[in-house]
């Protein structure tokens, strides 16, 4: 499948408890980017990869994948810092956030961003 990522909470994630955080909290840090395929149940991948700023805007970087995905502020905002005892499930990140891979029903890309993840 090649998908489309969607904005997506996790579901233990209390939305009142988030906590913004600055980029220079984030800058030089590992970052797991956790992606969960709405396809199938149960198949969730964790990416690590590091945020860079530049010309006012967020970019996650995974060097491996070759990604260069342009985050929103609303994506940035939804970075958690990760508590030690999840650290070995996220590869030692600092910081996660999390996104849903879907196949789009119809052509309409609005709204979406495509980053050209291969899901085998």
């Amino acid at each position: 499948m090649t998908g489309i990522l969607i904005p997506a909470l996790p579901q233990c994630v209390d939305v009142k408890k988030t906590i913004m955080i600055d980029f220079d909290t984030v800058k030089g840090k590992d970052i797991a980017l956790v992606v969960s395929n709405t396809e199938k149940e149960n198949d969730v991948r964790v990416f690590l990869g590091e945020i860079i700023q530049k010309d006012n805007k967020f970019y996650f970087i995974n060097e491996s994948q070759k990604w260069n995905l342009t985050l929103s502020r609303e994506w940035f905002n939804r970075l958690k810092k990760i508590p030690d005892d999840l650290k070995e499930t996220l590869l030692y990140a600092d910081f996660s956030f999390s996104l849903s891979l879907a196949n789009l029903l119809d052509s309409s890309t609005e709204g979406y961003q495509p980053i050209g993840i291969k899901w085998d």
